[in-house]
């Protein structure tokens, strides 16, 4: 009986320890998609005040190579954006992968607790079975004893 019982038990703390690793790499991923939505919300704001930048020099009279550097400058800081959205759009399918991951570590954890409990159940019962056995008889003989 000790035997089945530590094999569950060990299989359980296997099974725990994918869950907590889970967890753990999930909120890794969350950390880091976390990160890389900041990042594109500071270049969403350089975008704008630089645009705001833009239509104030323009509006007190900008030469042709400044408003090309302005323009050059926005054509690079799009590019970006695109780059980091694109950074976001991979770090948001890694979130969600790890975040199924974890709830299927979490589900096979939770499976093993449940038959775990069931296993330590039925130990109890059979031992309160075996005890009432063991009652039963020794009243049995008791009362053969007095009977004679």
């Amino acid at each position: 009986m000790a035997q089945k019982q530590f094999a569950l038990e060990r299989i359980q703390e296997i099974a725990d320890h994918q869950s907590d690793a889970a967890a753990v790499k999930l909120a890794d991923l969350n950390r880091e998609l976390h990160e890389q939505e900041a990042r594109l919300m500071l270049l969403f704001k350089y975008r704008s005040e630089y645009n705001e930048r833009l239509q104030r020099a323009a509006s007190d009279g900008l030469d042709g190579a400044a408003m090309r550097n302005y323009h050059d400058f926005l054509q690079r800081l799009e590019s970006a954006i695109m780059q980091q959205h694109a950074r976001v759009v991979e770090a948001r399918t890694h979130a969600e992968h790890g975040l199924i991951e974890w709830q299927n570590s979490r589900r096979k954890s939770m499976t093993f607790d449940t038959l775990s409990r069931r296993f330590e159940l039925k130990e109890l019962r059979d031992e309160a079975m075996r005890e009432q056995k063991s009652q039963d008889e020794m009243a049995s003989h008791r009362h053969a004893k007095a009977a004679r």
